[in-house]
This record gives C-alpha cells, sequence and structure tokens, in this order.
C-alpha cells in the first residue's frame, strides 16, 4: 500500500488546488494534484468532470489535514515578537 493516495481537499479551481497543494508540500509533505483528463482538456469547471483534487500518501493524511486545518490568518510568531522587532528605541 506504498502508493495509496487519499483526497484532502477537492475544488473546481486548478491554481486553488495547486496553492493547497504548495501549501502542503511547504510543510514538507508531498502533495499531487489531480483532475479528470476529459475535464480538464475542455476546460469544464463544474460537475464531476471540473473537479479538481489534491491528494497525499496515506501515511501523511492526517499531517496534511491538521496543516490544512489551521487558520492563515493566525499569527506565526507571537505578539511579543512584534515589540522586539519594531522597537522605536534604538538604545535598548
Amino acid at each position: 500500500m506504498a502508493n495509496e493516495f487519499m483526497v484532502v481537499y477537492v475544488t473546481n479551481n486548478d491554481i486553488e488546488a495547486r496553492i493547497v497543494a504548495g501549501r502542503l508540500e511547504s510543510e514538507g509533505i508531498p502533495a499531487l494534484v489531480q483532475q479528470e483528463p476529459a475535464g480538464s482538456a475542455l476546460g469544464i469547471t463544474v460537475g464531476m468532470l471540473g473537479e479538481v483534487r489534491v491528494a497525499v500518501r496515506a501515511e501523511d493524511y492526517d499531517a496534511a489535514l491538521e496543516v490544512l486545518d489551521t487558520d492563515p490568518n493566525d499569527p506565526a510568531l507571537p505578539d511579543e515578537v512584534d515589540d522586539i522587532l519594531y522597537d522605536d528605541d534604538p538604545d535598548q
């Protein structure tokens, strides 16, 4: 079952799927973007032929869901770091 893939994200937008796959890959999770060939060739963006799926290896499934479940608006650093980075007093 080493080649088993599981879908973690479904959209009707190829670019959105590639952004999601890139987000996963930036976290070290290899991702595959897949669309039905007929839908891709004909430019169909609705229904089952228009679905674009992002899949990961079965062993990466839980980690991928955790990455995708995080809120992108949450700051990556605690608020106290802003005080250090943007301190107006250079003598401190």
